[in-house]
């Protein structure tokens, strides 16, 4: 009964979140002009004895084919997925062969978390003048499985065989890391990121369920990162959590909807 109500509760977020696959590809439906799938999906291990019979990844959104950066212009490439465990997305800056992307070591501590379903984002931040035509590889993880998709961003016009510099000057936060849904069994402990990318430091507060500001507690935790570490997820934990992100420039801000899910073994 487990796994019936994990598998019943990732189709209809999988549905909720409306993925179109095409022979088991993602094409993405944000950016009317990006109609070519740019996503590659590795091949796949043999599963191991967990709450899935297999691990599975799927791009909600995948990065635009190409890019062209305007003069002055910070870019903003955004790759999201969803997958059983908790995926973790990195970006590869520059063309690696296939071969490669596969055997990529993540950057990101992999939670132990085999019943969860998660529906994670991450952008990748150009906060410079580019000189040259520029490879951006959206990676995500889960277990065994793999999936990526690349954007090739080209710089302005004018700035071409000059020297790269960064944007001078202060810069809002923008969130770039975070997780949209995050689905788990009662009982689990589940760490929501909020990862942020501003000039100065942005300070990171969290708003729960019920808009209230999360003060520490033995339950609610805000870590140093900036993440939301709750314990021993309820059922009246289930809802809408925000993070703000703030600085002298803005701020920006995340949502992060929490579903706990009965364990019908206890």
């Amino acid at each position: 009964m487990q796994k019936m109500n994990l598998h019943v509760c990732a189709l209809a977020l999988l549905l909720f979140g409306s993925i179109a696959t095409v022979r088991g590809r993602a094409v993405d439906l944000v950016d009317d002009s990006n109609d070519v799938d740019n996503s590659i999906e590795a091949e796949e291990e043999k599963p191991r004895n967990r709450a899935f019979e297999a691990d599975w990844l799927k791009f909600t959104k995948t990065p635009p084919t190409k890019l062209q950066q305007a003069d002055g212009a910070t870019i903003e490439i955004v790759c999201e997925m969803m997958g059983s465990q908790v995926p973790s997305i990195q970006w590869v800056v520059g063309h690696l062969p296939r071969s490669e992307l596969d055997d990529l070591d993540s950057n990101q501590v992999a939670e132990e978390a085999p019943s969860a379903i998660v529906r994670v984002r991450s952008s990748h931040i150009i906060d410079h003048v580019l000189s040259e035509a520029r490879t951006y590889t959206c990676v995500g993880r889960t277990g065994s499985k793999t999936i990526y998709a690349s954007t090739v961003v080209h710089p302005p016009r004018s700035s071409r065989l000059t020297p790269e510099k960064t944007y001078p000057g202060a810069q809002k936060p923008r969130i770039i890391y975070t997780e949209k849904t995050h689905l788990d069994l009662m009982g689990s402990n589940i760490q929501l990121p909020c990862r942020v990318h501003a000039r100065p430091r942005a300070e990171v507060t969290w708003l729960n369920n019920e808009n209230k500001e999360i003060v520490q507690g033995h339950r609610h935790r805000v870590l140093p990162n900036g993440d939301l570490l709750i314990s021993d997820i309820k059922w009246e934990d289930m809802g809408n959590y925000k993070c703000i992100a703030r600085n002298v420039v803005g701020k920006d801000t995340a949502d992060t909807f929490v579903y706990p899910v009965l364990n019908e073994e206890d």
